[in-house]
């Protein structure tokens, strides 16, 4: 009796030494590049950061309160930490003058300069995040989908002081963010209509100004939006491709452009797509189409998911290509690719499997064309790999100084 009670403990022993060296080396495997919420509340969290990533599960694998999202820091050295958080399909980070703002489905997080944390009702899908620096007032609008009376697209908006909400109540297709407002292209999908609209604050309340109903070129009736809306002092710009009915094998991308004060609706087309596959045309599409326009001197830059960025002269409407990505991947299927443009350069995020560091970072001159640097972000293949039972896909990139 006593020779079977030492083998059972002996088994014992071996299980517990055999599940603590499991336990230890996952801790010592992944803990380098997870961080905690004391860290991240940290005033200086930030400081030494030079990018930040956002990759999260989408919203039909959150049905069990399980998805997982998780914001990635870069710091100066190229090493990653990443915070875990609830899951939010298109979630992103909003910039502000002295921090950032996080999210995931339940909570807001304004992080840097002061913490501050803010609950919310539940959200399973994001829209748009940003910062309007002439009010000094952050918000988050999120696609909350149909309601009784309509459809809902919900918006909290405030700074350390609080936080307010409000709904715009259209389904938006694409968006973008100034100084000053917020500009929505709304869909009606019942009456095939879209408008160009602009969200304002005013005395801390949400006001959706209407501006223009946009008009499809002669021939042509099916436009979906590839970029977010930008603006100079004369115009508002976008991105749509544009196809005949029908016609699954031809697309032209082309750039939408508004004036301010006349409201008169241009169209120039970037590029013409002729008798191709859907695989190919899927290839096109740019890596962040929330980050796939912008203005640089008196050029209009257009990235596309082909590695091409075009241009386009403001001041005459020419369009060329000005430059290539280095080994663009030409096949529709993305590895995590994103694009961002700060001052006078554009970034990418890339993948490369037969590297040691497989995820990195490229930066090219608006004005050569060429690349002039490259940081290799270590952790990020160990973050993402960490996380278990649900995939994360990449929804945000943003360069932080």
């Amino acid at each position: 009796m006593k020779r079977r009670y030492k083998t059972i403990i002996l088994c014992l022993t071996c299980l517990l030494v055999i599940f603590s060296c499991y336990f230890i080396f996952n801790k010592i495997r992944v803990s380098p590049f997870i961080v905690k919420e004391e860290t991240i509340r940290k005033n200086n969290f930030l400081n030494d950061k030079q990018a930040v990533l956002y990759y999260s599960s989408t919203a039909d694998q959150d049905m069990d309160g399980r998805g997982k999202s998780i914001a990635i820091f870069v710091d100066d050295d190229g090493v990653a930490r990443g915070y875990k958080m609830k899951g939010l399909e298109l979630g992103s980070v909003a910039l502000g003058e002295k921090g950032l703002l996080l999210m995931d489905k339940e909570t807001l997080r304004l992080i840097g300069h002061q913490y501050k944390e803010v609950k919310m009702e539940y959200q399973h899908t994001g829209d748009l995040t940003g910062y309007l620096k002439s009010s000094n007032l952050y918000f988050t609008i999120f696609n909350s989908g149909f309601v009784k009376n309509g459809y809902a697209s919900n918006v909290l908006y405030g700074n350390e002081k609080g936080f307010e909400k409000g709904n715009i109540p259209h389904f938006i297709s694409t968006s973008g963010v100034d100084k000053n407002e917020i500009h929505i292209l709304t869909e009606d999908i019942e009456k095939n209509t879209a408008h160009l609209r602009k969200v304002v604050f005013d005395d801390n309340k949400l006001i959706i100004k209407d501006l223009i109903q946009l008009k499809n070129r002669s021939g042509y009736n099916s436009y979906n939006p590839s970029s977010q809306i930008i603006s100079d002092e004369n115009y508002y710009y976008m991105v749509l491709e544009e196809r005949k009915e029908g016609n699954l094998k031809d697309e032209n991308v082309v750039l939408v452009r508004i004036n301010k004060k006349t409201l008169k609706q241009e169209m120039i087309t970037l590029v013409s797509y002729k008798n191709k596959t859907i695989n190919q045309l899927t290839a096109k599409i740019p890596y962040s189409t929330d980050h796939s326009i912008y203005i640089y001197g008196k050029e209009l830059f257009c990235a596309n998911g082909l590695g091409d960025v075009y241009t386009v002269d403001t001041t005459n409407n020419r369009v060329k290509k000005k430059f290539t990505i280095e080994n663009p991947r030409k096949g529709p299927y993305r590895y995590g690719e994103q694009t961002y443009f700060k001052n006078d350069s554009m970034f990418v995020v890339r993948y490369d499997s037969k590297k040691k560091v497989k995820y990195y970072f490229e930066q090219y001159s608006l004005v050569s064309g060429k690349k002039t640097n490259e940081v290799k972000m270590h952790g990020v293949d160990e973050i993402l790999s960490s996380v278990k039972g649900k995939s994360v896909h990449s929804y945000d990139f943003k360069i932080l100084k």
